[in-house]
C-alpha cells in the first residue's frame, strides 16, 4: 500500500508544481512589462489549468494520505491548509458568495500561506 501512496503523492506533487507555477510566471511577465493579447489568453487558459490541476491534486493527496502507513499532526494540518486554499480559490473564481472575492483573494493569495503549506509538507514528511 505504501507504493500506491507514493505514486499518488508524486502525481499530486507534480500537479501542484505545474498548477502553482501560474503565479510566479504571471508575476515575472508583469515585472518585465510583457502585455499582449496572446499573453493574456495564455494566462486565462493557464488559470483554468491552475484550478483543474489543483483540484485534481487535492484528490490525489487524499488518496496519498489514505494509503500512507505514517500520519502525523503536521501532515493533517497540511491537508487542512490544502483543502482551505482549494476551497477559497474555487469560491474566489466562481464569485461565491457575492461580494467576498476581495476577502477570498486576500486569504487565497497570501505568500505566507504558500510558505506555511510548504513548511508543513516538508516537516510533516520528515517526521
Amino acid at each position: 500500500m505504501e507504493r500506491i501512496s507514493s505514486i499518488f503523492g508524486i502525481l499530486a506533487a507534480t500537479l501542484f508544481i505545474i498548477a502553482n507555477a501560474y503565479y510566479p510566471a504571471r508575476a515575472i511577465t508583469r515585472r518585465l512589462g510583457i502585455h499582449s493579447k496572446e499573453m493574456n489568453l495564455f494566462f486565462k487558459n493557464y488559470l483554468k489549468l491552475h484550478i483543474f490541476a489543483n483540484v485534481t491534486a487535492v484528490l490525489l493527496v487524499a488518496f496519498h494520505g489514505h494509503y500512507a502507513d505514517e500520519r502525523n499532526i503536521l501532515l493533517k494540518l497540511c491537508m487542512a491548509v490544502t483543502i482551505w486554499l482549494t476551497i477559497a480559490g474555487a469560491m474566489m473564481h466562481y464569485k461565491y458568495p457575492k461580494g467576498m472575492k476581495k476577502h477570498l483573494r486576500l486569504l487565497h493569495t497570501q505568500r505566507i500561506m504558500i510558505f506555511v503549506w510548504l513548511w508543513l509538507i516538508i516537516l510533516g514528511h520528515m517526521a
